[in-house]
């Protein structure tokens, strides 16, 4: 069973990335704990990594959680490229049930445009 714990308590283990990854990788979620949950709790984290976020679904990085923990990331990955941030406003018009990607199959998405003059 996953055990969320806050940041002051992950400081006190010598691997707090290595929890969260834990977390990430824990296939069953209990009754009273969501997968959401467990991202949310990443993205909050002082500890994450990009490749923490990278791993989580799109949709839950950018609009359900922490919308501004990966506001830099886009703007680093898009940059002045009119070419990257359509296909980022493409990526992003995704159904409910359409299947989800995670940030970073997103973020990879974004690395093979190039930019437009």
């Amino acid at each position: 069973m996953v055990r969320l714990l806050d940041d002051d308590e992950l400081g006190k283990h010598p691997d707090p990335a290595a929890v969260l990854q834990s977390w990430l990788d824990s296939p069953a979620t209990s009754e009273i704990l969501s997968r959401s949950e467990v991202y949310r709790a990443v993205g909050k984290s002082r500890y994450r990594t990009l490749e923490h976020l990278r791993q989580i679904p799109a949709d839950e990085v950018l609009a359900r959680h922490e919308p501004e923990v990966a506001l830099q990331i886009l703007l680093d990955a898009c940059g002045r490229s009119a070419g990257r941030w359509e296909a980022l406003a493409a990526a992003m018009t995704f159904d409910y049930d359409d299947e989800k990607i995670t940030f970073g199959e997103l973020l990879d998405s974004l690395a093979g445009e190039t930019a437009e003059a």
